[in-house]
Parts: C-alpha cells; structure tokens; sequence
C-alpha cells in the first residue's frame, strides 16, 4: 500500500469514527471541562453547609451519627461519612441506593440524600437530595449520559476507544508531509485571519495536535474505569459475625484511624452493607490530589484493626499509576495546574467533533487550503 492509500484509509477512518461517536466525545469533553473545578466551585456556591464556625471540640462520631440518620429518614441507610479534619468544616453523611440495571437517571438513583453536620453542637445545617444537584447529574452525563449504567455506560465506553483511534489517526493525518517552514507553519499555527473554511480546518488540526498527549491520558485513564482496571478486587478480610452484638464502635474505630493518620486532610468512613463486611476507613492526606491515602479495614463489632494498606509511597510503580488514575483523568495531579490543563483540553475535545463534522459538510477535506 502506498503512502497516499495508507491516508486515504486513515482518513476514511477519522471520519465515519468521528461520525459515529462525536456527539458523545462533545458531551464527555464539556462535562469533563466542567467538573474539572467542581471542588472549587463548590467552595464558593456552597459554603453555607460546607463551613461553621470552629468550636473547641468535635462531638464524637457515635453522638452525630443517629443525628443524621433521623435527618435523612430511618428507613435510608447510611453508607458513608466525610470526615473533614479542618478546622470550621462540617461533616457529610451520605446514603445510596442505585438500580445498576434501570435505564435513565432517575431510575439509576433510587434514592441519594446528603446531610451535613456541625460537628461541634450536632445541628443539622444543610439537607441535600444529591441526585438533584448540578454536579451529580454532570457527572452522570459524563459517565452514562443519563441512561443509567447498563446502556449509557456501554455507549461511553466504545465511544471513548473510538476516540483513542480518532487521536492516534488524527496524529496520523496532521503528520506534515515534508518538515520545511512553510508546511510546519500551517502545522503549528492557526491562521486567524483566513476564511470560514481555512480557520475551521486550523482549529481541529492544530489545537488537536497540541492537546493530543493531555485527550489520550485523560481517554485512557477513562477506559482504566470503564473496563474495571482499577477496581480493588474483594478481599477475604470479614467481620466475626461471632460478636455480632450492639452497633458498630464508630468512636473506637476512628479514634484508631485519627492515630494511625494524624496528619490526614479528611476520612472517608464506609459502613458496611452485609452483616460480615468490615468498616472501610479512608485517610487522604491531601485535599486535591486522591492518590496519597492509606486505608484501613476494621472488623464492624469489635472495632479491632484488620488490615492496613500500603501507602502510596511504598506501591509498585503500575500500582501507584492505578492509584493515580482519577487524578491523572482530572488534572489535580498536578494540583490547580493540572486542572486547567484538564479544563482546557475538556473543550477542545468538546470541539474536535465540531469542527470535525464542519470540515465533512463543507467538503474541505478534499479542497486546497488557501
């Protein structure tokens, strides 16, 4: 095959690929540039039920605990707690119910309530029905376009390995055919003062060839989640069903935690669902970056420690890149800068099919560029 065929059959390629999956790579990059800076945004739209005022002590865990369960309703389960360790901020309770198999959003969420405490007097300060709230529901159009998990998860994941194709035979078709100034200039640089046609061919092949290691890390750090490669498999580890008496010593249990991680930024406290699953404890100790976090099993009704895991700094090399993996798909692995980087290549991506489709219909791929 030559080297002209060879392009032809990429372009081919390129094109119905970018047909077929565009309008969801659109809808991925815009949630995705979106929800880069859902924590800092929160910051400042919620600060009224994420801030008190600091008291001299917080109240202990086993006293706000069935504060949030009368707030949330008794016949909702609790599943899990945000523990913040700052100074001044509140707790989060939450309790989940989901139907993996329903089709669309509100199906998907049979129930998703989030309370927050004072955790120095015990008041409740805010109650939220999470599946309503605007980051809930840009994430569940980022992860399964509100058709819930069995259908949009599906189309989200073949639509991303399209567009892994579509980087790597765009790399393919923007690859200049001779290296000397004229041809690297139209290669590097967008013309801002050329016609409608010129510009819009410039804007998908340039900003394209700039975001195209920042789209491939964030694509395939998206697959890692989509194919389950970063799912923790279960372990053996269980409660002794034995000493099944009373409720679990939530106090015990995080007073160990607090001693083990005593510079942790916040916890996240798993209660377990079935009567011989453990107490899963979380400690991050940064507010941005997830990986750095060291976990905890404890039996659910004795409060005894069962297993520790191994900090991130002690990890193999794949295992610290697995435990990467959201930081790397978001851009907080490098902290605010990294965030930017993920805003910014979110709506270039949400661009490429724009342009893309704009180049198809007007027949520019085969027209002479002026």
């Amino acid at each position: 095959m030559s080297l002209s065929s060879f392009k032809i059959t990429i372009r081919q390629i390129h094109l119905w690929l970018g047909l077929a999956s565009g309008l969801v790579v659109f809808v991925l990059g815009l949630t995705g540039a979106i929800y880069a800076f859902q924590d800092e945004i929160k910051e400042l739209v919620y600060k009224d039920r994420l801030y008190v005022e600091p008291g001299k002590s917080r109240l202990p865990l086993s006293v706000l605990l069935p504060i949030a369960k009368q707030a949330i309703t008794e016949d909702r389960k609790i599943s899990r707690a945000e523990l913040s360790q700052s100074p001044g901020r509140t707790y989060m309770f939450r309790a989940l119910k989901v139907d993996k198999k329903a089709f669309g959003y509100w199906n998907y969420y049979q129930y998703y309530d989030k309370v927050y405490l004072n955790p120095y007097t015990g008041k409740v300060v805010f109650k939220e029905n999470a599946k309503a709230e605007f980051f809930t529901v840009v994430l569940a159009l980022h992860m399964n376009l509100l058709l819930g998990d069995a259908v949009g998860h599906f189309i989200i994941r073949w639509s991303v390995v399209c567009f892994v194709i579509l980087l790597l035979s765009g790399m393919v078709l923007w690859w200049p055919k001779n290296w000397k100034f004229k041809q690297l200039k139209k290669s590097f640089q967008v013309k801002w003062n050329a016609k409608f046609k010129r510009l819009n061919y410039d804007l998908h092949n340039v900003f394209g060839f700039y975001s195209f290691l920042i789209l491939m890390i964030i694509a395939l750090t998206g697959l890692m989640w989509s194919f389950e490669l970063t799912t923790e498999k279960k372990g053996k580890t269980l409660s002794d069903t034995s000493q099944a008496l009373g409720m679990i010593p939530v106090d015990q249990i995080l007073d160990q935690a607090l001693k083990a991680s005593p510079e942790t930024a916040y916890f996240l406290y798993n209660f377990p669902a079935a009567k011989s699953g453990t107490v899963n404890v979380s400690a991050y100790q940064d507010k941005i970056r997830l990986y750095d976090r060291q976990q905890y099993k404890f039996d659910r009704y004795s409060g005894e420690l069962l297993q520790k895991g191994v900090s991130f700094g002690q990890l193999p090399v794949g295992e610290k890149l697995i435990a990467m993996n959201y930081d790397l798909h978001t851009g907080s692995v490098l902290g605010l800068a990294g965030k930017i980087l993920a805003f910014f290549a979110g709506l270039i991506a949400a661009g490429l099919p724009v342009t893309g489709f704009l180049i198809w219909w007007k027949k520019g791929k085969t027209a002479k560029l002026n």
